[in-house]
């Protein structure tokens, strides 16, 4: 199949999956799951030799959706948020995804021997370190919709985001104890130790500059088009630059995104330029995940699944075993410095971690020279699946038990209350136009409507 026909039929393919899925009220990344599923089950039973003719080659990952799941994400994370709960979301994210990956990687290591299947010490840490980055998205926004304490949501959203750059680091770092990265033929301490600090020093400052400068220019034009491409030159800009000079396009992508959805977007984009910049990073976002599961659905071989199913079913269970341990060790110790968190909350946490679009993103970027890659591939899709399936389907359920759902009555906004003062904006500049209000008057109001307008999008 042409490229060109493979990209019009998953357009269609992502939309259909959409429609019926807010029909049926089902989360979207659920259906995106078992679409993919269902996708390589078809084509295993009756269309063998079916080839797309689009594959998810490492280019096609790291360059182009990546990117765009990262600086989505950060452009709507609010930095007062991080800063105010800066000791819980750096201790899960840093020192607890670090804790986690050890932990994950030895019982792995155990659990492969038991089930007699030959992976060393390092390759199980290399699965962990794929499994580690958290993909809160759907839950994030059932947590929002069901009313849940915002401090909960807050921690969930900045660990996932600053674990997402972490996780890509210590994997790059195992890649290379593995021997597979061309460009480092081995590890030693020194080379860990300026390979980190360049990785994350020098993304801060690569995404820094980056971020910094294309606000700055976005403070001086006022058009819709002209600043959806300086954000999209901001993420791709900082995540290949930074990439280019050996650090960590991730950290970079992200560091950019956050400067721009917070400085850029609150002092140099008018209410409807900010609008229309959030609604274009909403669709990349949506379509790069729908590619990302409808892709891997192709990739992947449902008999290969089902012939894995017991070690999927083990790192699942591993997964969510050291996250409990991470999440109950460190909890307490930041509660003494930041305050009391509801009762539940690590539970939740806990269950809220489901993996998705950047583990996968991950383990189809490994050669594939590797041995190993297949059941990597597997049992990594395996336990997103089951996180997402299982999980993602049951986080209402649990909210209501542990009494955290209806706690935040603050509802989220809506399009349409955007649009209302959107359109109370418009009204006001056209009163001050027919001479009914004074300029000075429309300004003021014109001035509030647009921090309400910031405060929504923050939100």
């Amino acid at each position: 199949m042409p490229v060109t026909i493979a990209f019009i039929f998953l357009l269609m393919l992502a939309s259909v999956v959409a429609m019926m899925a807010r029909r049926w009220e089902v989360p979207y990344t659920v259906a995106l799951v078992v679409t993919g599923v269902a996708i390589s089950v078809l084509r295993e039973q009756f269309y063998p030799d079916f080839d797309i003719g689009l594959h998810l080659t490492p280019a096609l990952l790291f360059v182009v959706f990546l990117p765009v799941l990262i600086y989505e994400a950060a452009f709507h994370f609010h930095v007062g948020d991080l800063l105010g709960n800066w000791k819980a979301i750096l201790a899960l994210a840093v020192p607890g995804l670090l804790v986690g990956i050890f932990v994950a990687g030895a019982l792995l290591f155990v659990v492969f021997g038991l089930l007699g299947l030959a992976v060393p010490f390092v390759a199980a840490l290399l699965v962990a370190a794929m499994l580690s980055a958290t993909d809160p998205v759907a839950v994030i926004s059932l947590l929002r919709e069901v009313g849940a304490p915002k401090r909960m949501n807050t921690l969930m959203e900045g660990e996932s985001l600053l674990n997402d750059g972490v996780a890509v680091v210590v994997f790059g770092v195992l890649l290379v104890a593995l021997g597979l990265d061309t460009e480092h033929a081995s590890l030693s301490t020194s080379f860990v130790l300026r390979f980190l600090g360049w990785e994350l020093r020098g993304a801060w400052l690569i995404g820094g500059c980056v971020g910094g400068l294309i606000s700055w220019v976005t403070s001086r034009v006022d058009d819709h088009l002209i600043e959806i491409t300086l954000t999209t030159l901001a993420a791709f800009g900082a995540f290949l630059l930074a990439s280019e000079v050996h650090a960590s396009g991730v950290i970079a992508c992200l560091v950019a995104g956050m400067l721009t959805g917070n400085f850029g977007s609150r002092y140099g984009m008018s209410a409807n330029t900010r609008e229309a910049v959030v609604s274009f990073w909403e669709y990349l976002a949506f379509l790069a995940n729908s590619f990302v599961f409808l892709l891997v659905g192709l990739e992947v071989s449902p008999a290969r699944l089902w012939d894995n199913a017991l070690p999927i079913l083990a790192v699942w269970l591993v997964l969510l075993l050291s996250r409990a341990l991470v999440v109950g060790g460190t909890l307490p110790l930041v509660c003494r410095y930041e305050g009391k968190m509801p009762r539940g909350t690590g539970a939740a946490i806990t269950w809220g971690g489901l993996r998705g679009g950047i583990a996968m993103v991950l383990a189809l970027s490994v050669p594939r020279e590797w041995p190993l890659r297949d059941l990597a591939i597997d049992v990594v899709f395996g336990a997103c699946l089951l996180t997402i399936l299982v999980q993602g389907t049951t986080m209402h359920r649990l909210l209501q038990r542990l009494g955290l759902a209806g706690t935040d009555q603050s509802p989220a906004p809506t399009k349409e209350s955007r649009a209302r003062l959107r359109a109370l904006q418009a009204a006001l500049r056209q009163a001050e136009t027919d001479g009914h209000l004074g300029s000075h008057t429309v300004r003021g109001l014109v001035g509030e409507l647009d921090e309400k307008l910031q405060g929504m999008d923050q939100g």
